[in-house]
């Protein structure tokens, strides 16, 4: 069962603080009554005036009858263009660009708009090599985890590891080659039929109708942030055609992309038994991943609005990934937990000019280990 949440404290969000606002200067004191006379009062013996905006009043009034008739004569029954605001606003909840679901405003102004479709090739590496001592009881930070690793990336080295190449089940950190694969794919607006299969799949999922249709992109934000197994599912179906040939394209893209100890048999993580992998397989994973900027992306966004295709209301996904807002530096990553995989979780920092991938399998303790982990990757030279 992936739960997805691992038990164990969350770490507390640490939001920015809201702007300061300046001291607005002082308002004037009242004026004591009496002492000003009324405007529309006049002494007595002055001619009486009419006020200009009485004239203005008149004119408003008159062009809005003659305006009025000539639509009425005209058969002006058709609907009349949106005001500037009602433009403004409608255009906010459009799809930007090709790159598939819109954010609001407020979401905009954190986030950058999301890449449009690009063709991108990830670089091939040779194998991580071992650094020195990366594997020496005394360097190890003393965490709970049963295996895991750190990939100091522009190196191309792992700098420290435990049980890094023993294969475990992984649960939703499947996620990510699903989520590379549908950014590699592109084409976000593409419309994704949901199979009686992918409606079914329990026990996180985002409730999708069989048989209705949803934006490829909106499909991947609820896969990648919301960890939605039915969402993963469907897209996995939809870009293989059938669930085995899109397990086989996973392994394909894994073999590319140098993960050795690795099997895919599920989009989205529930299959613990065939679907495996090792806390180094899995650090390539999401190096590799994120030389897509979609991917990047995705898994970069602590929060993301779609408008639902079902009802048109507003959805908000939350990026599981906590240590987005609680770990300075991170900006890309993914959860997982299933009852045999354990707490799962990788993610990429960067700090002092060096980027690492951590990644810690089997805990009880993502938010404990995960920081503790990375701590002691950046304190080695």
């Amino acid at each position: 069962m992936d739960e997805e949440l691992p038990p164990g404290p969350r770490p507390a969000r640490r939001r920015p603080p809201a702007p300061r606002v300046q001291n607005a200067p002082a308002r004037e004191r009242p004026r004591e009554r009496g002492r000003e006379r009324s405007p529309t009062r006049r002494r007595e013996g002055e001619p009486s005036a009419v006020r200009p905006v009485h004239v203005l009043l008149l004119v408003v009034l008159v062009l809005g009858l003659i305006g009025f008739t000539t639509r009425v004569l005209a058969g002006g029954g058709e609907e009349q263009p949106a005001t500037a605001a009602e433009a403004t606003t409608a255009a906010e909840m459009q799809p930007q660009g090709d790159a598939g679901p819109a954010t609001t405003q407020r979401e905009r102004e954190d986030q950058d708009e999301q890449p449009a479709n690009t063709t991108v090739s990830i670089t091939k590496k040779p194998p991580p090599a071992y650094a020195s001592g990366a594997k020496a009881p005394a360097n190890q930070p003393g965490i709970g985890a049963a295996a895991y690793a750190v990939l100091d990336v522009d190196r191309n080295e792992i700098v420290l590891a435990s049980n890094d190449t023993d294969t475990r089940p992984i649960a939703s950190l499947t996620k990510m080659m699903t989520g590379l694969l549908i950014a590699e794919a592109g084409d976000f607006s593409h419309p994704v039929v949901v199979s009686e299969v992918a409606a079914g799949v329990e026990p996180q999922k985002d409730g999708l109708i069989i048989g209705n249709r949803y934006p490829r992109g909106i499909l991947l934000y609820s896969a990648m942030l919301g960890s939605n197994n039915d969402a993963a599912a469907a897209l996995g179906e939809d870009l293989g055609g059938s669930y085995g040939s899109y397990y086989a394209m996973m392994n394909k893209r894994a073999k590319e992309l140098g993960l050795t100890r690795t099997n895919y048999a599920s989009s989205s993580g529930l299959n613990d038994a065939e679907n495996w992998s090792t806390a180094r397989d899995q650090a390539i994973m999401l190096a590799r991943a994120m030389e897509n900027p979609t991917f990047a992306k995705v898994v970069g966004t602590r929060e993301h609005a779609v408008r639902w295709p079902d009802d048109a209301k507003r959805r908000v996904y939350d990026n599981h990934n906590d240590m987005l807002a609680t770990y300075p530096g991170t900006f890309g990553g993914k959860t997982g937990f299933t009852t045999a995989a354990g707490g799962c979780l990788a993610v990429i920092v960067k700090r002092g000019g060096r980027t690492m991938v951590g990644v810690v399998l089997g805990t009880n303790d993502i938010w404990g280990d995960t920081p503790r982990l990375m701590d002691a990757a950046f304190a080695r030279p």
